[in-house]
């Protein structure tokens, strides 16, 4: 996957539950399999559960998933232990195996405090510290650091105590905003992330959520929000190269991440997206002279008027990763296409039965359209998997995702 870029023998470990704001979903949630399609024949990987064969064989009709079933391991009991990483540094002897592998790089979901110390564990580096991660990723350092690059941030504040937040949020109100948001200095997804209007849901939501917080932040919502777009590059220790350009879908009415859809509005506008590529490659540059070397998402919002405001970086995988990479790889090239990833919810099945029920839906060969199974580790139990759909326009990837709703209602 980036073998080309990091240079040497890669190992990758997919856990979601390193991140912040993640402790309360159930173990199994870890959507570790997303890699899966993209992981070539000399990478390592590191999963909870078994891959599903039918799956796999799929992936490799179409040349995807090449990697050595020898380098595929996996951790037992992963469920008992905060995360997949924990796991694997309790488990002496899976951590022997990979370490005969002699890989030369660990690449995590998210550097954290765990991965570092599994790094040191099977002789593997990282790619950033896990400290310089954490300053970036957090919102509240984040702002400042935004303000000292000149970029344009929406007006808000960090606050440690309700006393502090009942200030600022008036002082918000002044300055005309109806709506204002109360979020975590880390989270994913959109979990941790509420809208308040009056002093008495400001009180709620912080003793239900935030009173054990050292810090937190409130932030007037900006309204007249035409996309959201996120902009992910590789940060080399010599070279900083795009990795792709798609907007954000979230529920209506809510900031709940639900998909990603591409080409991003953006595209349309030149002026707009030549700013915001300067500006993310001015952040992408200060993370290099800091020795952050890796994937980074960063978050824009764009008004109708286009204002330009970056809400946040993801230094690690983003949900956007998996879809743009494997769109890539499919097309060779992602000029004239669109695609749309998100998650389809409904009754458990099996992918296997899934696909014969609807096989002339998915992709059949490279260059095809249709629907690509991302990660279907939820299926079976939750009745929950991520897909994507291609195809030569936005209306007809939305063609291919109806249909595939619809079989799949029709299954039971």
């Amino acid at each position: 996957m980036f073998s080309k870029l990091a240079g040497g023998k890669i190992i990758y470990l997919n856990d979601r539950h390193e991140e912040k704001d993640t402790e309360k979903e159930a173990r199994q949630r870890i959507y570790d399999k997303r890699i899966l399609p993209l992981l070539g024949e000399d990478d390592i990987a590191i999963f909870g559960e078994a891959i599903d064969t039918f799956l796999l064989s799929y992936y490799r009709d179409l040349d995807f998933a090449t990697i050595n079933n020898d380098n595929i391991f996996y951790v037992p009991n992963y469920r008992k232990y905060s995360s997949l990483t924990e796991a694997l540094i309790h488990n002496n002897l899976t951590c022997e195996e990979i370490k005969k592998r002699e890989a030369k790089t660990l690449i995590p979901y998210i550097v954290s405090k765990n991965t570092q110390i599994l790094a040191k564990k099977i002789k593997c580096s990282l790619l950033a510290d896990h400290k310089s991660v954490e300053r970036v990723n957090n919102k509240t350092s984040y702002r400042a650091l935004m303000k000292k690059l000149g970029f344009p941030i929406i007006p808000g504040f960090g606050v440690g105590n309700l006393k502090d937040a009942k200030l600022r949020f008036h002082c918000l109100k002044n300055q005309g905003f109806k709506d204002i948001v109360i979020k975590k200095e880390r989270s994913a997804s959109g979990f941790g992330v509420f809208v308040i209007r009056t002093e008495k849901e400001l009180e709620n939501r912080f003793k239900k959520y935030f009173a054990k917080a050292k810090s937190f932040l409130l932030e007037g919502i900006i309204r007249d929000v035409k996309a959201s777009p996120n902009i992910q590059y590789w940060i080399g220790r010599k070279k900083i190269t795009f990795i792709g350009l798609s907007d954000q879908l979230f529920e209506e009415g809510r900031f709940i991440h639900k998909g990603s859809i591409f080409p991003s509005q953006l595209v349309e506008e030149a002026p707009v997206l030549k700013k915001v590529k300067r500006l993310s490659w001015k952040f992408c540059r200060y993370l290099q002279s800091r020795k952050c070397y890796g994937l980074t998402g960063i978050d824009y919002i764009i008004t109708k008027d286009n204002a330009i405001y970056s809400t946040e970086v993801n230094f690690r995988f983003n949900y956007s990763t998996f879809p743009a990479l494997i769109a890539e790889r499919l097309f060779d090239s992602v000029r004239g296409i669109s695609w749309k990833a998100f998650t389809m919810k409904g009754r458990p099945t099996t992918f296997k039965k899934l696909f014969r029920n609807s096989h002339k839906l998915f992709i059949a060969k490279k260059k095809g359209y249709g629907v690509f199974p991302i990660d279907i580790g939820l299926l079976k139990t939750k009745g929950e998997g991520q897909f994507m759909v291609i195809a030569p326009t936005a209306e007809e990837a939305d063609n291919y995702k109806n249909r595939l709703r619809q079989a799949y209602e029709n299954m039971f």
